[in-house]
Parts: C-alpha cells; structure tokens; sequence
C-alpha cells in the first residue's frame, strides 16, 4: 500500500445529522506492518518492509484523523511520510448535504528534498436512499524543497450501496502548475464477517506531463484472530504531483492490528463510519435516543431498503425498524440496564454488528456489538 494508504486516507467524511444531542466520541487506531515489492517508475524494483499507524476520531459531524508511514528498502534507504486530514459535515437539508475538510501532509525521500502539501476541500452531496452524488472544489498549496505552487481540482462523484456492494465512480480534473490532467476511477467494495474486499480501476488522461494511462488496485482484509487482521494488496498508482508520488507498480502482504476502539459514552454512539476513500462503507451506526421509564428509541443510520435488529434483549428475534427519514429506521424498545449483545441486517443479508459499537466475537464465530446501557 505504502503512498497510496496515505493518499486514501486524506478524503476524512462523517455522514451524521445535528439534533442538538451530545455527541459522541470514537476513537480508533490501527498498526499495519508488512512486506512490499515497489518498482517505482524510472528506478529498478526493489523489496521493502513498512509500517504504518493509523489514528482516528469520529463524532457526529466531525472527524479527524492521522497517518504516518516509515518504508525501508532493502538497500537501506527509507521514506517517512505523515498525513493529517479533519472533516466537518453540515446538518441534512432534505437531501443535501455540505462538507467542509482539509489535509496536509509531508513526504521525506532519503537523499532528496522533502515534500509537503495542504488542500482545503468544499463538497456538496446528494443523498436519496442507498445512492448518491457530490460536487466538489479543492485548492491549496503544495511544495518541494524552494519550489512552490497553488494546485486546483474540480471533482464529481457518484455512489450507491446495493446488496451489500459499495460501487463509486469518481472523475478528476486537476491543474498544478504545468501539470494539468484528469483521473476517471471506478472503485467497488464489498464487506462482511470474514472479508473486506476493495478495488479500484481508473483512467488518466488529458495530461499535459504525458503520463495517460490506466491503473488500478485490489486490496484484502481478512480477519485472522480477535484484533488481527491479514493485509494482502497490489496493483499500480499514477503520480501524483501535488503530493510529490511517483508512479508505482507494488504488491504487499502483511498484517493489521487494531490496538484502539472505544466509544464514550457506548450508549449514545450517533456515529458513522468515518469514509477514509471515495467508496462509501455500507456499515450502519446505531443510537438510543428517548429515554422513557426503561424504553428507549433505537435509532439506526443505514442505506438500506429494510433494516432488521436481533439482541438479546429482545431474544434475539428479529425486528423490524420503521423508516422515518430518507436513510434513518426507528424502533421503540425496553431495555434493561446492562451490557447487552446487538446485531442488525440490512435488506435481508447477513447479520453484523452495528457500526459505532465495540465489536466482539459471540460463542458460534459470529460478530456482534457490545452495547452498555446505564443504571438511570
């Protein structure tokens, strides 16, 4: 992965609505370490090891989040790069949506000049259901070593979440000094217990550098044991100029560890998932709101045409939830103080724990959310 996580990881979007209620706060982190083959463009391959921290916090408008990447190859010689990324996202208006966020990060080559960069980006998003669109502006400022310039991108984008299947399609168009060109990408992701899937194809061209062409990448996350995770990716990434990477051919094989994921407080998450791609997560997220005597609303957020709920609480019978906005499903519920197992199903497929929740591994394999409802 190496760059390319790093550029990933700069499109930060929380996808949550503004009621007034406490927010919540999520904080995850991960440590990815592995083993990579990289042919850079214009140099001979060469195998590396990397290792990358990931932190993250996601409330329910907000989120910010870094990234640092230290790759040593095998002749000894190393890139140190950092990412920072902030997001804040306006309350829904109907089906619009307004997103504000930035990045800046810095890339160190031994031997050379380092890089840096910060861009500020403008999004407008529709949203009806389980698909969707944005417009979006970016400008900012990027350099490299005395030489500096003002970098400009126009991007347009569409979405939708169908059976389970996250498809994107994405379209570019970027000015940076002398080097103009457009970036046509198409990205799908699938997810469930066992596996997250991701790929990407994409298309360069009307480049004035001379770098048209295609590319593309397939990543794999396959969970081993309890926080651990199977890494396996590869492909090919254009340059980027703005961020100061080279074009590259890789494959990488290595392993994730999700030291950190905790919720505060568990009983009002209000979360989405944090999107640190252009493909969108077809993961829910799950509240208890109207707190009455011992009953209380439970409130999903999904893309989804029917949403189902099973707990303990309710003896793990399936429930179904009433929509009452265009991606938000309700259901009223008493629920004991305690700590309590949840899952929740989108149009009839399979059952997962719900976004925002600690996730934990019940007796036959499966995966459920940790919910903590207070003494009152």
């Amino acid at each position: 992965m190496l760059h390319r996580c790093l550029i990933a990881a700069g499109v930060a979007s929380v996808l949550g609505a503004a009621d007034g209620r406490p927010m919540a706060a999520q904080v995850t982190g991960n440590l990815d370490l592995g083993a990579s083959w990289v042919d850079y463009e214009g140099f001979l391959g060469s195998g590396a090891i990397h290792l990358s921290p990931t932190l993250h916090v996601d409330l329910t408008r907000f989120s910010v989040g870094a990234t640092g990447t230290l790759v040593v190859f095998e002749t000894g010689n190393s890139i140190v790069q950092g990412l920072g990324a902030v997001s804040w996202r306006t309350p829904a208006l109907g089906m619009l949506r307004g997103e504000l966020s930035g990045t800046a990060g810095a890339n160190k080559y031994e031997g050379s000049a380092t890089f840096s960069h910060a861009l500020a980006r403008a999004r407008a998003h529709l949203v009806r259901g389980r698909s969707g669109g944005w417009l979006g502006l970016a400008a900012g400022h990027s350099s490299f070593d005395a030489t500096s310039g003002t970098p400009y991108q126009l991007e347009v984008g569409l979405w939708t979440v169908q059976s389970g299947v996250a498809l994107s399609g994405l379209a570019t168009r970027t000015w940076f000094e002398d080097a103009t060109y457009a970036d046509i990408v198409g990205s799908a992701r699938w997810t469930d217990a066992s596996l997250d899937l991701r790929g990407s194809v994409g298309l360069r061209t009307w480049s004035a550098a001379g770098t048209d062409g295609l590319y593309g990448e397939l990543l794999a996350e396959i969970p081993i044991w309890g926080r651990i995770a199977a890494l396996v990716s590869g492909g090919r990434y254009p340059p980027d100029p703005v961020r100061g990477v080279l074009a590259a051919n890789y494959a990488s094989v290595g392993v994730r560890i999700s030291a950190l994921r905790t919720t505060q407080p568990p009983t009002i998450a209000g979360l989405r998932a944090t999107v640190w791609d252009s493909v969108p997560s077809s993961r829910s997220t799950i509240e208890l709101v109207g707190w009455d005597g011992g009953a209380y609303t439970v409130r999903v957020q999904a893309n989804a045409e029917s949403v189902e709920l099973a707990a303990d609480f309710t003896d793990w019978n399936p429930l179904s939830l009433t929509r009452t906005a265009a991606d938000t499903w309700e259901i009223r519920l008493p629920i004991p103080a305690g700590v309590h197992r949840v899952n929740v199903r989108f149009d009839g497929g399979a059952w997962r724990a719900p976004g925002g929740l600690r996730a934990a591994m019940d007796e036959f394999g499966g995966e459920v959310g940790i919910l903590i409802v207070p003494d009152r």
